[in-house]
């Protein structure tokens, strides 16, 4: 029990200084996310006031994302598999299997041609993407 009191109090000392106003620049967006990392990082148990500040910076910091990084509405089906082979480490090319050949890969990030069935099915395998988000 004293090693988690240590840690409260580390964090308790760092977060004395009272939230006056919402998250306006970068520099006040990351000082934010450290302080969250570090209250998960210590477990701020529920009804303390650590866990009250976690509450308010989580929402702070949502608000921030919202405003200077907002997620597309309606990502394209080639946004979506763009970005599971960018998270995947994989390239473009190494789906020509799957959708039946190179020029159907150009064809279909140029927006010159749909995914079929089969491919829609194979890429949902492959990358994990919902089917829904593939079919435009």
């Amino acid at each position: 029990m004293p090693a988690l009191h240590t840690a409260q109090s580390r964090v308790r000392s760092r977060t004395l200084r009272p939230v006056t106003h919402p998250i306006r620049t970068e520099k006040e967006y990351d000082t934010a996310v450290r302080e969250i990392d570090a209250l998960l990082d210590h477990g701020a148990p529920k009804g303390s006031p650590e866990y009250d500040r976690l509450d308010l910076l989580s929402v702070l910091v949502e608000a921030y994302e919202a405003t200077h990084y907002p997620e597309p509405e309606n990502p394209t089906p080639q946004a979506m598999v763009d970005f599971m082979l960018d998270q995947k480490g994989m390239k473009r090319a190494e789906l020509a299997t799957v959708m039946g050949g190179r020029s159907r890969v150009s064809d279909f990030f140029a927006g010159k041609r749909r995914l079929s069935l089969p491919q829609v099915q194979q890429l949902r395998d492959l990358l994990g993407i919902p089917a829904d988000l593939l079919i435009s």
